[in-house]
C-alpha cells in the first residue's frame, strides 16, 4: 500500500501536445488569438523575446526555449490564469518533494 501510494508515481502531464506545439499553433494561426492571449501580435511578441535575447540576456532552460518563458509568463500574467492551468496548457511536469 506504502509502495502504491508514495513511491510509483504516474506522471500527469502526458500529452504529446507539448508548449511550443501550442504556442506555434497560437503564433501562425489568427492574429487575433494571439492578440487575446499575449495582448500583442506575432511580430511584437517575437521582437520582445529577441530583445530580451540579446540585450537583456535571457537564457533558455533545459527544457523550455526563451519564447515559451515569455509567453508563459504573458499568459498568466494577461490572462490571469492560475499556475496549475498554465502548467496544463504549457504542459510542465513539476516534481514536488512531499513531506511524509
Amino acid at each position: 500500500m506504502y509502495y502504491i501510494n508514495y513511491m510509483h508515481k504516474e506522471p500527469c502531464m502526458v500529452s504529446h501536445n507539448t508548449g511550443m506545439r501550442w504556442l506555434n499553433e497560437v503564433l501562425r494561426g489568427y492574429w487575433k488569438r494571439c492578440v487575446n492571449l499575449f495582448r500583442m501580435d506575432t511580430t511584437t511578441l517575437l521582437s520582445l523575446c529577441n530583445d530580451l535575447e540579446m540585450h537583456y540576456g535571457l537564457k533558455p532552460s533545459r527544457r523550455m526555449s526563451f519564447i515559451e518563458i515569455v509567453a508563459m509568463f504573458l499568459f498568466t500574467i494577461v490572462v490571469g490564469r492560475q499556475i496549475g492551468k498554465c502548467m496544463r496548457v504549457f504542459n510542465i511536469q513539476v516534481k514536488l518533494l512531499v513531506d511524509v
